[in-house]
């Protein structure tokens, strides 16, 4: 019998769930016979407009109807993460981000960890896929797992293929079945299920035609692939330069090799985009680090249509801007009383922050410091916010902002934070980074977020109020 998932932490007031007698504290077995062994099967199952539900409550076991609309939630919110258990990646990819993170120290050995401890977790669960845009090589699936992906049609599906060349991915990859991925996504297919693809440049690996390869044979298998995503291989100090098999030493490209990667992509990019029902969308596309590392213009926003892999780093440069144009329109015409503020960003993305900071200092009485940290922890060829520690902030700010008091503001990318945003990567809490900065501090997720905060830091109520407005 299979781990259950269903502690009901919270039933949200007047809902289906809530009108039914659904409680906090029931444990959800089953809907409708079938057993609940994750929030894919809940959401899965919840679909219908009937529903019993089977519950344990107290060490009793119950059954509960629930009626809804198609669309209604049923409001359960649930007490664990997304699955009771998380499938661990069996693969030895050559570029492995668990790879990039120091040697795993434990309290028993006498050093202490200091690192977030998901992130030492390989998974290559394909629920997780389906829920949050993981990316997964599909090595690891069972007929088990093709027959739940049968039945419940989970798609699309996010996919790291790097490469389609069978012998070149199983050296890649090192993992099962690595080298039958054309065959996997046309099986994901015959299931009527798309998927987006990745394809990780390593220089002198996967690139130049290899790179040409990949894009035709994966352009061949439209409309199963829904697009493809182009992203430079992401060194830390720990794994940059590592010799693994037959394949060169992993690096980063030079910026030759990665003019070379945006001129083979064009061609591409231009084909796809003219095809009759394309719409004008390229169906590859690169990440943002190819255009800040090559100081080349980001793409308008119609070349990245509704964005659907902006989580891998794609548009996402682009979409801020373009957000941003709209979002400055909130900010405050004028400070109430001088004010101070730092946004802090990681070294890639300074080009861009200063053009915020530019439309921010237009403020009368707002004095704003774009604050870069250098990754000390991963190294200096990490540049991305998302991958900063908390004691590398901490040093930067110490280093820039000494002069700043609490009064003055310090804006960061929610980012850096994990889900639940209480923790960074090198597990520092933010109550404590908060106790060690030298301002106040607060996180933006998006634009709007950004403006929203500096015009909440500019026009506070009280101070309002005390001004007469």
């Amino acid at each position: 019998m299979p781990k259950l998932y269903g502690w009901v932490r919270e039933v949200v007031p007047e809902s289906a769930a809530d009108l039914a007698g659904i409680q906090s504290g029931d444990l959800l077995t089953t809907i409708n016979g079938k057993p609940v062994r994750d929030l894919v099967d809940y959401q899965f199952y919840a679909s219908e407009e009937e529903l019993l539900l089977g519950v344990e409550r107290n060490g009793r076991a119950v059954e509960v109807l629930v009626a809804k609309t198609p669309d209604e939630e049923m409001g359960i919110r649930f007490g664990e993460e997304p699955a009771p258990y998380i499938r661990i990646c069996a693969n030895k990819c050559v570029f492995c981000f668990v790879k990039g993170l120091p040697e795993r120290r434990t309290p028993q050995r006498g050093l202490p960890l200091g690192m977030r401890e998901t992130l030492y977790i390989k998974d290559d669960d394909y629920r997780y896929s389906f829920l949050f845009g993981n990316f997964i090589t599909l090595t690891n699936l069972k007929e088990q797992d093709w027959r739940r992906l049968e039945e419940q049609r989970l798609s699309p599906l996010y996919v790291s293929v790097h490469t389609t060349n069978p012998e070149l991915r199983r050296k890649m990859v090192d993992g099962p079945r690595s080298g039958e991925i054309v065959a996997q996504i046309q099986r994901l297919g015959a299931l009527g299920i798309s998927c987006h693809t990745q394809l990780v440049l390593c220089p002198g690996i996967n690139d130049g035609d290899e790179l040409e390869r990949s894009i035709r044979e994966l352009a061949e298998l439209r409309p199963i692939v829904a697009s493809i995503s182009v992203v430079p291989v992401g060194l830390t100090k720990y794994n940059n330069l590592l010799k693994l098999g037959e394949l060169p030493p992993m690096r980063p490209f030079e910026r030759d090799e990665a003019l070379d990667v945006l001129a083979r992509v064009a061609p591409w990019q231009a084909c796809f985009a003219a095809e009759p029902g394309a719409r004008g969308l390229p169906f590859v596309y690169l990440s943002d680090e190819w255009y800040y590392n090559t100081k080349r213009s980001f793409p308008p926003a119609r070349h990245y249509g509704a964005y659907a892999q902006i989580e891998n780093g794609v548009g996402m440069t682009r979409k801020l801007l373009d957000d941003w144009r709209a979002a400055k329109r909130a900010l405050p015409p004028v400070t109430v009383s001088p004010r101070r503020l730092a946004l802090v960003t990681g070294t890639m993305a300074v080009p861009v922050i200063e053009r915020l900071a530019r439309d921010l200092r237009a403020v009368p009485g707002l004095d704003v410091r774009v604050v870069p940290v250098e990754n000390r922890f991963f190294g200096p060829l990490v540049t991305v916010a998302g991958l900063l520690c908390g004691r590398d902030v901490l040093d930067a700010l110490a280093e820039q902002c000494g002069d700043f008091t609490r009064d003055d503001l310090i804006l960061l990318p929610r980012v850096m934070l994990d889900n639940a945003g209480t923790r960074f990567l090198d597990d520092l809490t933010l109550a404590d980074f908060a106790a060690r900065a030298p301002g106040r501090v607060a996180f933006a997720k998006t634009a709007d977020e950004l403006a929203g905060a500096v015009r909440a830091f500019c026009t506070p109520a009280g101070e309002l109020v005390a001004a007469g407005a």
